[in-house]
């Protein structure tokens, strides 16, 4: 499933597109950026309701594509501005994290 796909599941804004063509093949959720850190893998999507500068460092060091944020938490300019320079997609949903996951389990993603 690519970005743009995942967007329309979720209703979500796209607030900074990184790499476009990369298929988005599972989920990860998690607020503890440590567990991401030892679990997350390239292709995924990190759904999240932390908005900070280190969930895009993190994301960066797995090679994690995109971090959508849930529950309508918008990030700061200076974490969208990280997100640009380092290539990373950014999503924004109104959704609970639960709903996202819901929502994209039934699309066909798996964790």
């Amino acid at each position: 499933m690519n970005i743009q796909e995942v967007s329309q599941v979720l209703d979500a804004r796209i607030l900074t597109i990184g790499y476009s063509s990369r298929e988005i093949e599972t989920i990860y959720v998690s607020d503890l950026m440590s567990d991401v850190l030892t679990s997350g893998r390239e292709a995924q999507l990190l759904i999240t309701g932390l908005t900070n500068r280190q969930t895009i460092r993190t994301v960066e060091m797995v090679e994690i594509p995109a971090i959508c944020y849930t529950n309508g938490k918008n990030p700061g300019k200076e974490t969208i501005e990280l997100a640009q320079k380092k290539k990373i997609t950014i999503l924004v949903t109104e959704l609970s994290t639960f709903q996202v996951t819901g929502k994209l389990f039934a699309a066909g993603l798996q964790g």
